[in-house]
């Protein structure tokens, strides 16, 4: 039960966090490039990253594990959010924003979530 309560707590707190960076990088229009969505997917990237680095390195309660990563980082990012974006951009014919997007996003959260995953075991001095 505590993970489930855990969870909850956190993913309030998640989808908090992402609401409230929307509207800190404000949308310029539907076609604008997605700013906030990509800021809180890269940022999430290098978090859980972050999150196992430091789990494979010592012991953490497998109910705070699941809060951070399920809960709140799991709010967090957007990834269905994404693909809406990528689908508007692609309607209004913003081809090369959207392969930026899709670029940045992925090689990005890949990029971030390794370096998260360096961080936190330890690995940055």
């Amino acid at each position: 039960m505590r993970v489930v309560f855990g969870i909850a707590i956190a993913g309030f707190l998640g989808a908090v966090s992402r609401y409230e960076i929307s509207l800190l990088v404000p949308s310029a229009g539907e076609a604008a490039f997605p700013w906030a969505t990509l800021i809180v997917n890269l940022s999430g990237s290098f978090l859980l990253g972050a999150l196992f680095g430091v789990v494979s390195r010592r012991s953490m309660p497998a109910w705070l594990v699941e809060s951070v990563g399920t809960g709140f980082l799991g709010s967090f990012t957007t990834f269905s959010a994404f693909n809406g974006q990528l689908w508007e951009l692609c309607q209004h014919r913003a081809y090369l924003g959207a392969a930026a997007y899709v670029l940045l996003s992925g090689l990005g959260g890949w990029l971030l979530a390794s370096a998260g995953l360096a961080y936190g075991r330890g690995k940055h001095s």
